[in-house]
This record gives structure tokens, sequence and C-alpha cells, in this order.
């Protein structure tokens, strides 16, 4: 089984893309807590509670390679840790491992997360439907970077988020849990933007001195969403398959 697991604000929508199986595995996209279709949970909105619905996941339908992009690499890295039985293999896309330090809050953009807010409380309170909300963002700048689908599911996502989950992205509680010391001992792959990245160069030189054996792959000119682009879609799928693969 492949398990992916989508970013903060956003939901299991944003794999609709995604074919049945991946290299022959079974795909599965559940929608973290306050996110989607899942239930709210106010005040447990941190990086435990997430990795709480990942292990949850996995107890229930067997070990799996995890994928996660942002919030979800981070959470799989986390159950990597505390549950290396239940899994094979982690590959994360563009994670801000380095997130819950003083440090790493400095490249969390505090007020994109604000206007994420004020956005999806707006939506939410007038009843925006999801294909208003969708034509709105496609009349943004630099939107016909992302694909139609990408661009579908963040409506979706916002107009079904709990806006407390961004409360603890922007006061800085989501990430604080998160351990970059102790050991992984699973096979792992980190697939790290080129523009604006959440796992930065000087992240990637932080991982290699504590574990090694992680592999960082940097994919020039691709942002933080590198599943979403229309350029780097392919790419991505590549990766992702050839590491189902061989995990």
């Amino acid at each position: 089984m492949v398990v992916f697991l989508h970013g903060v604000a956003g939901s299991r929508e944003t794999y609709s893309w995604l074919p049945e199986s991946v290299a022959g595995h079974r795909v599965t996209r559940p929608d973290f807590r306050g996110h989607g279709a899942a239930a709210r949970t106010p005040g447990a909105y941190r990086i435990s509670d997430y990795v709480a619905d990942v292990i949850e996941v996995l107890r229930a339908e067997g070990p799996a390679v995890l994928i996660g992009h942002s919030l979800g690499g981070v959470a799989a890295w986390t159950a990597a840790q505390l549950a290396p039985e239940l899994v094979r293999g982690a590959f994360l896309e563009d994670p801000p491992l380095y997130g819950g330090e003083p440090e790493g809050r400095a490249n969390i953009s505090v007020p994109h997360f604000q206007d994420l807010l004020s956005r999806a409380q707006g939506w939410q309170a007038a009843g925006v439907t999801e294909a208003a909300a969708a034509a709105e963002l496609a009349a943004e700048p630099d939107a016909d970077a992302q694909t139609a689908d990408a661009l579908a599911a963040r409506a979706y996502s916002l107009l079904h988020l709990d806006p407390e989950v961004l409360g603890a992205v922007i006061d800085g509680s989501l990430l604080e849990e998160t351990d970059v010391v102790a050991p992984v001992d699973v096979p792992v792959c980190v697939l790290a933007a080129g523009s604006e990245p959440a796992f930065c160069e000087l992240n990637e030189e932080r991982l290699a001195s504590t574990h090694p054996r992680v592999q960082v792959v940097r994919v020039a000119g691709a942002g933080h969403s590198i599943h979403d682009e229309r350029a780097f879609r392919d790419e991505y799928f590549s990766r992702v398959e050839a590491f189902v693969a061989s995990a």
C-alpha cells in the first residue's frame, strides 16, 4: 500500500489525479483531521495529532510506503521514527522538517497563512461555491503554472478546512514537537523545491550531518507544491514510482 499525505490547508483532493495503484501497490489518500471530509478536532492540530492519524491508518490497513507533501512529509518522517514496523519507506515532498525551531519558523510565511485564514473564513461564511472559488484562484498571478485539478482541489480544501488549523501554523505550535535528531531506519527520500523551498539548502546540510542515508533531490525551478505544477508533475510522479518500487 502507498499512503499519500497532503499538506496543511490541503486535502486528499490534491491527489485526485493519481491512478489507483503506484508501482503495483494500492493507493490510499486520507484526509488529516480538520481537513476535507475528516472530523474537526479543535485544540488538537499539532504534528503529534497528525502523526496519530497516520499511524491509525497504518494499523488498520497494514505497513505502507508514505508519500507526504509539506506537513504530510513531516508526519511521514515522524511516523517512521515512532512506528518503523509500519513504514516501508518515506518520500517527503519539500517538508518543513526544521519549521518547529525558532530559526526554522523564520522560513514560514506567516502573512501567507494569515491570508489563507482570511480567505477560508470569508468563503465559508459567504457560502462560496467550489466552482466560484476555483475561478477566483485561477485569476491569480501565476495560476497557469498549476494544473486545473490543483486549483479545484485547493478551492475544495479551503472551503472544507477548519480555520483553527491555520492558527497552529501562525502561532508556531504546529511543528514544535518535530524531532530532527532521532534516527529514521527506513528508506527516506526528500524531493526539495528549488524556488522558495520549505526544505532549504541549509536544512539539507543539517540533515546530511545527522541522517546521512537520506537521499535529497532538489528540483530546479519547482515551487513548494511540486506535484501541483504543470512543468514538474511528470518528474514528481516518476520519482515517486521509482521510490515505491525500491522501498
